[in-house]
C-alpha cells in the first residue's frame, strides 16, 4: 500500500446472499495499489478484495464465511470432475491483461440478468469498481468454444498463489458446467506456474451456492488465525 494513512470502514450490504434473514456486514478499506505480499498476508488473515476494496465479513452472530484454499499439486479430480474436463476439451482459454472490454461486459451482463434474475441490467461503472479496477496483479481468463465467448474469469496472479476472483458464463452452456471447468483450469494454470494455493474465496456450510467448493481436495480452511485441513463431510 502507498504511503498514505488506512482508513477502515464499516459497511452495510444488505441481505446476505448466502443464509436467509440474515445481513451482511463487512469492514473494507480502499487502496490502489498493495505489494503482493502485503495482500499475501491479508488472504491469509480471512481478507478478500472487490475491485479496490479490501474487505473481511463482520456479520453479527455468524461466523459462517470460511476462507477456503485448494493444494493444487495434491489435488486430484474426482469422478464427475474429470467428466467435466473431458466435456470440455474443445474449450480453448486464453489470457489477457484486466482491461475493459465490451464483449466481456455483454457477456456479464447477460450472466447477471439470466442467472442471478437481476433486475436491471448491471452500469458499465458498477462492473468497472467490481472487476476492472484492481491494485494487484490480475489476469482476465477467456473462454471460447469455437469464437464464440462462453465464459470470462478474474484471476489474481501472486508469486506464491493465485486467488480465483470470479467467473460469469453464458447461461446457454449451463450443461457444460463451466463454472467447475474453469477451477479446474486454474488448478492446472496454478500448477504450470509451480504453484501451490488456489485461493476460492468463502466456503459457507450451509449454502447449496458454495457446495461445490468443498468437492476440491485436498483443501484447506481458515480457522482461528490458522489453516487447517479441510474435510469433506
Amino acid at each position: 500500500m502507498s504511503g498514505s494513512q488506512l482508513k477502515l470502514y464499516q459497511t452495510d450490504n444488505g441481505p446476505c446472499p448466502y443464509r436467509d434473514n440474515y445481513t451482511w456486514h463487512n469492514i473494507s478499506f480502499q487502496t490502489s495499489e498493495i505489494s503482493a505480499d502485503g495482500y499475501t498476508s491479508l488472504l491469509n488473515q480471512g481478507f478478500r478484495r472487490s475491485g479496490l476494496s479490501i474487505y473481511h465479513p463482520v456479520c453479527s452472530g455468524c461466523q459462517s464465511c470460511i476462507p477456503i484454499r485448494i493444494d493444487v499439486q495434491k489435488f486430484s479430480q474426482g469422478k464427475g470432475q474429470r467428466r467435466t474436463w473431458r466435456k470440455n476439451k474443445d474449450v480453448r482459454v486464453e489470457h489477457h491483461p484486466v482491461g475493459f472490454n465490451q464483449e466481456d461486459f455483454n457477456l456479464y451482463q447477460r450472466y447477471q440478468i439470466d442467472w442471478h434474475d437481476t433486475k436491471y441490467p448491471v452500469e458499465e461503472s458498477e462492473y468497472f469498481d467490481f472487476l476492472i479496477e484492481t491494485p494487484v496483479p490480475t489476469e482476465i481468463l477467456r473462454y471460447y468454444l469455437g469464437t464464440e465467448l462462453i465464459g470470462v474469469g478474474w484471476l489474481d496472479c501472486l508469486p506464491e498463489l493465485i486467488s480465483s476472483v470470479y467467473f460469469v458464463f453464458d447461461p446457454e452452456f449451463e450443461s457444460r458446467r463451466l463454472g467447475i471447468f474453469s477451477l479446474l483450469y486454474e488448478i492446472q494454470y496454478a500448477r504450470f506456474l509451480g504453484i501451490r494455493w488456489l485461493y476460492l474465496g468463502y466456503w459457507v456450510e450451509s449454502s447449496h451456492k458454495m457446495n461445490y467448493k468443498s468437492d476440491f481436495q485436498p483443501a484447506q480452511i481458515l480457522r482461528d488465525s490458522r489453516w487447517i485441513p479441510f474435510k469433506n463431510q
